[in-house]
């Protein structure tokens, strides 16, 4: 019974650990900090930067009371996801 407990309460913190904290403050109704993945080339005294992949941001709203998000890509312009999807849980 108390290693059933133990591996219970483990399993809840290790779910608990994933979700992001900035989801749980409620700062999530803003628009996400911009990260990018970049590749530093160095070759002699000039560096140039290449960009590794496309930088993807959460865009959220509230629309008649549900929550709901849009993938933005930064890099290209355009919006990844054709329409708002509501966020589950909610």
């Amino acid at each position: 019974m108390k290693k059933r407990l133990l591996s219970l309460i483990g399993a809840t913190l290790l779910f608990s650990s994933s979700i992001s904290p900035a989801y749980a403050a409620g700062s999530y109704l803003s628009n996400e900090p911009k990260q990018s993945v970049a590749i530093v080339a160095s070759s002699g005294a000039d560096s140039e930067i290449i960009p590794y992949a496309d930088v993807i941001v959460y865009k959220f709203r509230l629309y008649k009371g549900v929550q709901q998000y849009r993938r933005w890509n930064e890099t290209r312009g355009y919006w990844v996801d054709p329409y708002w999807i509501d966020v589950p849980g909610q």
